[in-house]
């Protein structure tokens, strides 16, 4: 059995009603499945972290990147992602 192919999203702006159900539609139209969320509001500020699981999405990561770029420009926050090995070597000590 392979391991998942995971990737760490990230979004921050100024929080609005839509921005997760935008988000979370757009994982759900391409079979990307959250395996874990976090949510943080700080006054009018939303800051979240999900860890997600590739597998079975069929579009290369440099399009669901640019994607999520596009997701995050209609819900006026900035959404990036990292394949999880990236994320990992960045924030080794």
């Amino acid at each position: 059995m392979k391991p998942l192919e995971r990737a760490i999203v990230t979004l921050v702006g100024i929080d609005r009603a839509g921005i997760i159900a935008a988000v979370c539609t757009y994982f759900a139209d391409n079979q990307v499945n959250i395996l874990d969320i976090k949510q943080t509001t700080v006054q009018e500020y939303i800051n979240m972290m999900m860890i997600v699981d590739l597998d079975k999405c069929k579009k290369p990561f440099p399009t669901i990147a640019s994607e999520l770029n596009d997701v995050g420009t209609i819900v006026k926050c900035t959404i990036t992602i990292q394949k999880e090995e990236i994320f990992n070597m960045m924030h080794r000590i």
